[in-house]
C-alpha cells in the first residue's frame, strides 16, 4: 500500500449465500484498487463460502458466531489500521460501532440491510439485547449507506442521524449477470419463480393464496430456505398446489432458473433492495410485486419489467396478462443495467468514501 491509497477492512459475518454478503464482497473485490487498498474480514467459516474473494485479501476467523469474533475484530482493527471500517447485517454492525469507541480516528460506516420496523414486525428479535446495543452503539457510526430511499428515511428516523451521515447506494447487478443472454419467450405452460429466505416478512402466503385462485395450468418454483418452510409446506397442501410448486433450500444455478422463468414473483411486506427481482431483470425476466417499502419501485418501472400491485386481485389480473401479453424481455434487461450496473455502482462507492476521508468527523 502507498501512502495516496485508502485503505479500508470490510467486515461481514460469513460468506454464505446472502445480499449483503453478495454485495460487500463484491465491492471489497471490485474497488478500484489504485485509490483503495480493501481487507475483507470474515467472522465465519471459510468452508461456508459461496462467493470467491482474493485468498490474499481475505481473512477468516472461523468462528460460530459473531460475539465469538468480537477479540478478532478489535485485533484486527488496531492490527491493520484502516481508515475506513464498512460493516453489514445489524448485530455485527452494533458490536463493530461499539468496538469504533477506541478507534476515534477510524471512520466507521454500515450499510444497512433491511426495513428494520417491517422485520421487527414480522420476525420479531429473539435476542432483546441486539436493540439495545444497536440503538447505542449507532451513535458512534460516521456514515450509513442505504440501499434505498425508504431505507434512507428509516434510518434517518430511527437513530436521528443527520442528512451528512446518510448516503443511498443502490445494489449492483454484479459480473454473474453481465454475460447472460436473454432466453425467448416461452410459450407453453407459464413458469414463475421466486427467489428469497422462507420468512414471514418475504410474503410467501399471499403469493401462494393468489395463484391457488388462477384457472390456468403453471409451474412455480421457490428457491430459499429459512424458518417459515414447514409452514409454507403445509398451505401448499392445503391449497391443493403441490403438482404445480417445486422448492429448492438451495443452489449456485440461480441465474439460470430466472433465465427459464416467465415471471418472477414478489410477495415481500418490506425490501431493502432486492437483489433476486434485479438479477431477475438483469436476465430479462420481467417481476411482479406487491406493493411494499423499500426499493422494490426504484427497480421496476410499471410496463416495462414488470408491475406492482395494491393487494391479490390485482395479483391475480397482471399476473395473467404478463402470461398471455409478454414484456419485451430485451427492454427488461436494458431497465437495469442502465440504472444499477456494476462500474455505476462502484463509482458511487468510491466516491463517498473519497469523500468520507476528506471531512471532519460529523457531530453526533
Amino acid at each position: 500500500m502507498t501512502d495516496s491509497k485508502i485503505k479500508i477492512l470490510f467486515i461481514l459475518p460469513s460468506l454464505r449465500a446472502g445480499g449483503a454478503e453478495r454485495v460487500i464482497s463484491f465491492v471489497a473485490e471490485n474497488i478500484d484498487k489504485s485509490s483503495f487498498d480493501p481487507i475483507l474480514l470474515i467472522i465465519g467459516n471459510e468452508d461456508e463460502s459461496v462467493y470467491k474473494t482474493n485468498p490474499e485479501t481475505t481473512i477468516f476467523l472461523n468462528k460460530r458466531r459473531v460475539l465469538l469474533g468480537i477479540h478478532g475484530i478489535y485485533k484486527h482493527i488496531r492490527k491493520l489500521k484502516p481508515q475506513i471500517v464498512v460493516t453489514s447485517v445489524g448485530h455485527l454492525t452494533g458490536i463493530t460501532a461499539f468496538i469504533g469507541i477506541f478507534f476515534r480516528k477510524i471512520k466507521f460506516v454500515t450499510r444497512e440491510t433491511n426495513i428494520r420496523r417491517i422485520k421487527i414486525q414480522y420476525n420479531p428479535p429473539a435476542r432483546t439485547y441486539t436493540r439495545f446495543v444497536s440503538h447505542f452503539s449507532y451513535r458512534f457510526l460516521d456514515l450509513a449507506i442505504c440501499q434505498s430511499q425508504d431505507m434512507a428515511t428509516e434510518t434517518k428516523r430511527l437513530y436521528n442521524f443527520k442528512d451528512e451521515k446518510i448516503r443511498v447506494i443502490n445494489n449492483p447487478i454484479t459480473t454473474t449477470f453481465n454475460d447472460i443472454e436473454v432466453n425467448d419467450i416461452n410459450n407453453g405452460i407459464p413458469q414463475f419463480i421466486t427467489v428469497g429466505r422462507l420468512s414471514r416478512d418475504k410474503g410467501h402466503a399471499r403469493v401462494l393464496e393468489a395463484l391457488a385462485k388462477l384457472d390456468f395450468n403453471f409451474n412455480y418454483l421457490i428457491i430459499g430456505k429459512g424458518q417459515e418452510k414447514e409452514h409454507l409446506d403445509q398451505l401448499i397442501k392445503d391449497l391443493n398446489l403441490e403438482s404445480k410448486i417445486e422448492t429448492i433450500n438451495y443452489t449456485n444455478k440461480v441465474p439460470e432458473f430466472l433465465q427459464k422463468a416467465d415471471v418472477f414473483l414478489q410477495g415481500s411486506y418490506a425490501e431493502g433492495f432486492p437483489n433476486a427481482l434485479l438479477e431477475s431483470c438483469a436476465v430479462g425476466t420481467p417481476a411482479l410485486a406487491f406493493k411494499s417499502v423499500g426499493g422494490t419501485s426504484e427497480i421496476i418501472d410499471d410496463g416495462i419489467n414488470g408491475y406492482i400491485v395494491e393487494d391479490e386481485a390485482e395479483f391475480i389480473k397482471k399476473i395473467q396478462q404478463m402470461t398471455t401479453t409478454k414484456l419485451d424481455r430485451h427492454k427488461v434487461r436494458q431497465s437495469v443495467f442502465n440504472k444499477f450496473n456494476e462500474a455505476k455502482i462502484l463509482k458511487q462507492y468510491e466516491t463517498v468514501f473519497k469523500n468520507l476521508i476528506r471531512r471532519k468527523r460529523p457531530n453526533k
